[in-house]
């Protein structure tokens, strides 16, 4: 392999961005993600540090060069700052990345900065203790709210806080007023995120309905995004610390710019979110040549990227999105 060479697909994306989802296993029961009657995740996770770092390595030598890394919930993996640690020694490597929901981030967030980990997405779809607590199936919102004070204080930054708008009565559950005090008070990134059709179909809420909403609290000024790109739009209420974000994957779709593959818990590489069949990479993996067979699998992955997700898209086809990766 040519080292940094550029990955394109065939409609001249250029293919940067890899999502790794470590485990299957969280602590949360998010009706979106990993509702009740979803089987619990076995303990143990296929995917090795090893094979991580194997998976990685043969990414970043095609030219992609921000890692993000997923769940299920990663903080359950007790070996996640070494794979942090082995991740950030790979020549290339641009951007490190986490999502949690943040119920450990506040006892780990140290380690994982010092590890090298870079910056960490928070999931919070309601800061209303009671809220948070139905919606997730009993965690606790405090804790998130010391994760994410935790992440600050560690260099973890830019922090952005995802909210996921799952159904129309999203909009009074989510509580944007208790949102708009988060981000004009604290140096984080609000985004709420319309819900795609994991587990299920699901009604959603237009996110331009939720910005109509927080327009109606004060100036609301269009800005640019924290550092790490990616899909959403961003404004300024009033003379706020953060900011809050839009990402409509269903009512505005970002297909065209989509620039990620995905590997999720179970060893399976997906071009899109939706694909309803993912390759493999544990045969590959336990082979002879592990990276050269990886790069092989991601170079037929990007060929096969579809133009947009509603082309693969199925009621049958869709993984629960603890086993693909938030």
């Amino acid at each position: 392999m040519n080292a940094f060479t550029a990955l394109t697909d065939s409609l001249g994306r250029r293919i940067d961005y890899l999502r790794i989802s470590v485990t299957e296993r969280c602590d949360l029961r998010c009706a979106y993600c990993r509702p009740r009657g979803v089987a619990d995740a076995p303990q143990e996770d296929p995917l090795t540090a090893d094979d991580i770092a194997i998976i990685a390595e043969a990414a970043v030598q095609l030219g992609l060069r921000r890692i993000r890394l997923t769940g299920g919930e990663p903080l359950l993996r007790s070996d996640l700052e070494e794979i942090v640690r082995r991740l950030r020694t790979i020549p290339g490597v641009e951007d490190l990345a986490l999502t949690t929901n943040g119920q450990m981030l506040a006892a780990r967030a140290v380690g994982l900065a010092a590890a090298g980990l870079m910056r960490v997405n928070v999931s919070l779809d309601s800061p209303n203790p009671a809220a948070y607590a139905e919606l997730t199936g009993g965690g606790d919102v405090s804790m998130v709210l010391r994760g994410m004070e935790a992440a600050l204080d560690a260099g973890l930054t830019p922090v952005k806080v995802n909210v996921v708008l799952a159904s129309p009565s999203a909009l009074d559950r989510a509580d944007l007023a208790g949102f708009a005090d988060l981000a004009r008070h604290k140096p984080v990134h609000v985004r709420f995120i319309e819900a795609m059709p994991t587990c299920g179909h699901v009604s959603y809420l237009p996110a331009q309905q939720v910005l109509d909403r927080l327009a109606q609290m004060g100036e609301l000024r269009p800005v640019d995004g924290p550092h790490g790109g990616g899909p959403a739009r961003y404004y300024r209420l009033d003379d706020s610390q953060g900011t809050l974000g839009m990402i409509a994957p269903i009512s505005d779709p970002f297909c065209a710019q989509c620039n990620r593959l995905r590997v999720t818990a179970r060893g399976e590489m997906l071009p899109c979110l939706f694909s309803p069949g993912g390759i493999s990479v544990l045969p590959a993996l336990r082979g002879a040549d592990p990276r050269e067979s990886v790069a092989a699998l991601l170079r037929h992955a990007v060929a096969g990227k579809p133009c947009r997700y509603a082309e693969v898209a199925s009621a049958d086809g869709i993984r629960a999105m603890h086993v693909i990766g938030g």
